[in-house]
């Protein structure tokens, strides 16, 4: 390195001093470690550039000026390919923090094909397993279901903060997590839920598609962070429910318990206080309301709460929970429905509470059910 500065003060005169600290800088401190196989060449192949030039002992103003922009030329050059190589190898043995891309990554699993609760394991095991399932991680990241282990094999420490698992519950089934914090998670029907076997010692962080209701541990030194595909729920320790799912056009957090911080994906921010609930839609956060949190949550123990929900919104529902296609005609959409309905019951019997409320009939046509209102 001594005879690269050699030649960096031979070029740049005492005016230049500015510019050669920067350069010398840059190949001194700013190159990664560990990489000399790569860096070294560069830097070579840079410095023998220069002293090959025609012009070998520059004396005019003019022509250090012309050289010592060549110079930074190729310097440039050479910075941004050490800067490619040292991003794309940290990438590499750095996975990447954003939850959402790791989702991306992960295989989809279709809600319409999978008839079982399916856990996906860090080593892409797959178990399958019955509705009402409680899974269960302990602080080293062992799994166990309704209290029988199920780790299929053995990691290391740093393994296991970087493996990651994915829960799918499909239609008409229900399950309980419980997260290696101590964080539990109710996950409602045609949900996806991904999440590390242990959470790193500085944050917490799930990605969810669907409906969960959460009791998250207080740690005020590693914030929890529940995603989806619309907006982020910044929380410390409390309980909510998110209501996410894809095919519907208005996502929702309502807060029980503590408090959150939503920001959408234009970045705009709110904070909820208990009893309150935030509605996402496409354009991003709409409007804050005041609501019963108890109506919300009610659904982890099997019971659904209609405080006027619109038919067309309350099919949709019963679609994913019993796993059926259900569709009402278009004059249906906007009545509205109150009550409770008992999710314990089979859809028959729910059919037939809301025909009590409404003049509707059912029947099937090309595998979906059709309400059609009664004149």
């Amino acid at each position: 390195m001594e005879k690269n500065k050699h030649i960096l003060r031979k070029f740049f005169q005492e005016e230049d001093e500015t510019t050669r600290r920067k350069l010398e800088f840059f190949w001194n401190e700013c190159r990664p470690e560990k990489v000399d196989s790569v860096a070294d060449p560069i830097l070579k192949k840079t410095l023998q550039k220069i002293q090959t030039n025609p012009a070998q002992q520059p004396h005019s103003r003019k022509y250090r000026l012309y050289f010592k922009t060549g110079y930074i030329t190729i310097a440039s050059v050479a910075a941004s390919i050490l800067l490619i190589f040292w991003g794309s190898r940290f990438l590499r043995d750095n996975p990447a923090e954003d939850i959402k891309q790791i989702a991306a990554t992960m295989e989809p699993l279709s809600f319409e094909k999978t008839e079982n609760i399916t856990l996906v394991m860090d080593d892409s095991a797959k178990l399958q397993l019955k509705t009402d399932a409680q899974i269960a991680y302990n602080s080293q990241g062992d799994v166990s279901v309704n209290s029988e282990s199920v780790s299929s094999r053995k990691t290391s420490e740093k393994e296991k903060k970087v493996s990651f698992n994915q829960l799918v519950v499909p239609k008409g089934k229900r399950s309980q997590l419980l997260l290696s914090d101590g964080t539990k998670v109710w996950v409602n029907s045609g949900t996806r839920v991904i999440y590390p076997s242990v959470f790193s010692p500085d944050k917490r962080e799930i990605y969810v598609e669907g409906e969960v209701y959460m009791e998250v541990t207080h740690n005020e030194n590693c914030p929890f962070f529940v995603n989806t595909s619309g907006f982020e729920v910044k929380v410390l320790g409390t309980s909510f429910d998110v209501f996410a799912y894809k095919q519907m056009p208005v996502s929702r957090v309502v807060l029980a318990e503590g408090s959150v911080e939503i920001k959408d994906t234009h970045n705009k921010q709110i904070c909820m206080v208990p009893n309150e609930l935030v509605s996402i839609g496409q354009a991003g956060i709409e409007e804050k309301m005041k609501v019963n949190a108890g109506d919300y949550k009610a659904w982890i123990e099997g019971i659904m709460v209609l405080n006027g929900e619109p038919l067309q919104v309350l099919v949709e529902r019963l679609s994913v929970l019993y796993g059926e296609n259900i569709v009402c005609d278009s004059s249906l959409d906007n009545e509205q429905i109150y009550g409770k309905l008992d999710l314990r019951e089979n859809l028959d019997e729910i059919l037939e509470y809301i025909k009590s409320m409404i003049p509707i009939s059912t029947r099937e046509e090309n595998g979906m059910i059709c309400l059609k209102r009664v004149n």
